[in-house]
């Protein structure tokens, strides 16, 4: 009996080489039914294939599901009881630590009024010393506002007391007007922030019909009054739908809402493959993040600590580290101190300052 190969093979000819059996045969020898594409090829380039991608897809949503869980156990677990020990524990040193920094600042900041004081006033620190001490003790009263009859003017961002609420308007829109010349168009000091609970971010200026369908659309699954029980979750997709509305990224959008759309009904079976793609590199983005904050919080000493049972050695490395930061910080205190009390000495041997004479409240109708 005669065999018969069942691939079929192109005919060679001069002008062009014998290239092999042809892209558009299947492994069995059968030829590919008309108008069907290439196995991995759609229009537009290459592409995963769908199963590779929903298998991407589930494997991403899983290491970000237990590194939430991870951060969450350290934000809520972990550090609370790590905080509670610690005061505990160590309530005296963090104390002291505390009113010592605290001390540190202002003496550091009235050793720094004298010193300028002695460079710009000219004279010796005990002089010095004395003249911004009576500053301290009795300061300068403001300079009066110019306006004449029109009164004070009010600081910024505050009423009016008495005055024109519209002129008041028109002065603000006016210093918004400059500041937008200063800086360029892009910056409006007076835009609305996304990311509060229970407030919707307003249109972009441009917003098409299917950037807001899709926003209504999102706002009807995720508004805060609308759920039982608003997860972390929720609340993340929600702070990022009004960050996309506000930039009039309908395709950020489209991935929240599909997102909403599979919590809802537990499966990608109606997710088109390009939709699941884009997810995936959201939820890839996403992961990354928590990845970074989780390498940043495991340095923490409060990482682990519900399960830590050395807690003792912790104790004890815990009490050389805040010993090892409050004794640099105790001798420069007395340092400080020590030059005060050196300054204050040479001040009180000096001849008291002279009163500076106010001028007269009614001085402006003098001349």
């Amino acid at each position: 009996m005669r065999r018969f190969n069942a691939t079929p093979q192109r005919q060679t000819t001069n002008a062009e080489p014998f290239k092999g059996p042809s892209a558009s045969i299947q492994p069995s020898g059968q030829p590919l039914p008309r108008n069907q594409p290439l196995p991995g090829h759609r229009a537009g380039g290459w592409n995963h294939h769908p199963k590779k991608i929903k298998k991407d897809y589930e494997k991403v949503l899983r290491d970000l599901n237990r590194d939430r869980l991870l951060l969450d156990q350290f934000l809520q677990t972990d550090l609370p009881q790590f905080t509670q020990w610690l005061n505990g524990q160590f309530g005296t040193l963090l104390t002291e630590l505390r009113e010592l920094n605290q001390k540190l600042a202002a003496d550091e900041a009235l050793i720094f009024l004298v010193e300028n004081e002695v460079i710009f006033g000219g004279g010796s620190y005990a002089r010095a010393y004395q003249r911004v001490m009576a500053l301290r003790d009795n300061p300068e009263p403001p300079p009066p506002p110019p306006g004449g009859e029109e009164g004070p003017r009010r600081a910024f961002g505050g009423r009016p007391k008495g005055g024109n609420f519209q002129d008041e308007d028109e002065l603000f829109e006016e210093l918004l007007n400059e500041l937008r010349d200063q800086f360029g168009p892009e910056e409006n000091p007076r835009a609305p922030r996304a990311g509060r609970s229970g407030e919707s971010a307003a249109p972009p200026p441009h917003a098409t019909q299917r950037l807001k369908e899709l926003y209504r659309a999102v706002v009807r699954r995720l508004h805060p009054d609308t759920q039982q029980e608003m997860t972390a979750q929720k609340t993340e997709w929600w702070h990022q739908a009004q960050t996309a509305y506000e930039a009039g990224d309908a395709e950020q959008l489209e991935v929240i809402l599909t997102l909403c759309e599979i919590d809802e009904s537990g499966s990608t079976a109606h997710t088109s493959a390009s939709l699941l793609h884009r997810i995936t590199v959201r939820l890839k983005n996403s992961l990354r993040e928590i990845r970074r904050q989780l390498t940043d919080r495991r340095r923490d000493p409060a990482w682990n600590f519900s399960n830590r049972t050395d807690r003792e050695t912790l104790a004890d490395q815990m009490r050389h580290d805040l010993m090892a930061a409050l004794k640099p910080m105790r001798r420069q205190s007395r340092q400080f101190q020590e030059t005060i009390a050196r300054w204050k000495a040479a001040a009180e041997r000096l001849k008291p300052l002279r009163q500076r004479k106010q001028p007269p409240a009614n001085a402006a109708f003098l001349f």
